[in-house]
């Protein structure tokens, strides 16, 4: 069993808060994970690896791509700190990444790829766009 301690010491990154965010709407692997977030891919998987050792996550390799989900044996604590964020008050982070994410999945990722490439497209879409705003 997971200590509380160490589920708790797993939640205490805002980084690690807006992943899971993300993960509890779909599946995703480290690509989507980085267009979406503008996070890097080495601090994306440090995080994931230490999400899913605190019994969080779990994940599954397809091809080169490893997928990242919420763990349907998600301890109760956890389940219940996640289930408590909010990703729809406007302009925070969250509602910020759940918007790219939407974004991403409609107009980006269309053809089931994710390389850099789509990664940079998107991230470019997203900085003209929030320019257009502000």
């Amino acid at each position: 069993m997971i200590s509380d301690v160490l589920i708790l010491k797993a939640l205490a990154d805002e980084n690690r808060l807006r992943l899971l965010a993300l993960l509890r709407r779909r599946e995703l692997f480290v690509c989507q994970l980085m267009a979406v977030t503008g996070l890097s891919q080495p601090l994306i998987s440090r995080s994931l690896a230490l999400l899913e050792r605190a019994g969080l996550l779990q994940s599954r390799r397809q091809g080169k791509h490893v997928f990242y989900r919420i763990s349907p044996a998600m301890p109760n604590l956890a389940r219940a700190a996640l289930g408590a964020l909010d990703d729809t008050v406007p302009g925070s982070p969250l509602a910020r990444d759940r918007a790219g994410l939407e974004l991403f999945c409609r107009r980006f990722h269309g053809a089931g790829t994710c390389d850099m490439a789509v990664v940079r497209r998107f991230m470019e879409h997203r900085e003209k766009n929030r320019i257009k705003e502000t």
